[in-house]
This record gives C-alpha cells, sequence and structure tokens, in this order.
C-alpha cells in the first residue's frame, strides 16, 4: 500500500507534543517509569501525551500507545538487545 500525501502529513510533528514532554527520572530508567519514545517528534512522552488505537486517552498500564501530536506509535520498549535484556530483567523482578 502506498503512502499518499496525505498520510505523510499525518505523520509529522505538529509541536503538540512539546507540552507533554517527560524528563528523565532520578533512578530507573525511561521505559521502567512508564515513558515512551515517539520517533516522529523526537520525544520522550509518558501515558499524557498518548492515546490509545480507539482514540481514548491512555493511561499508565495501558500498551499500545499512539502519539497525539504525530499519529505515529509510541515506542514502549527498548530496541537495543542489552537494554532489552535489563529492562525484561528489571520488569521479573516487580
Amino acid at each position: 500500500m502506498k503512502m499518499t500525501d496525505k498520510d505523510i502529513q499525518k505523520r509529522t510533528c505538529k509541536g503538540i507534543c512539546k507540552k507533554f514532554k517527560a524528563f528523565k527520572p532520578s533512578s530507573g530508567g525511561r521505559y521502567d517509569s512508564g515513558q515512551g519514545r515517539c520517533q516522529t517528534c523526537d520525544v520522550w512522552l509518558d501515558h499524557k501525551g498518548a492515546r490509545l488505537k480507539d482514540g481514548s486517552q491512555a493511561t499508565e498500564d495501558s500498551l499500545g500507545w499512539w502519539c497525539i501530536c504525530c499519529n505515529f506509535r509510541i515506542r514502549q520498549k527498548p530496541r537495543n538487545r542489552l537494554y532489552k535484556e535489563k529492562f525484561k530483567a528489571r520488569m521479573e523482578i516487580e
């Protein structure tokens, strides 16, 4: 399926997400503290700056966040193998 100009336009940062920017926690990692990363907007967000696929507001424990700014999926888990292992180990402890 080819993306149209309208689809591409929807996937650009509009600056709305800057109001919901999450700061790095003093202890633990960002993913551990419930933050997610929007790659399009290049910003870390918490659940306040995200929505679910059905359009409802995201909660701290919900999965499948979408950026309210660019409508792009927010990454809630690390991509790097080393950090994935650390994240998984921390989640098993809790």
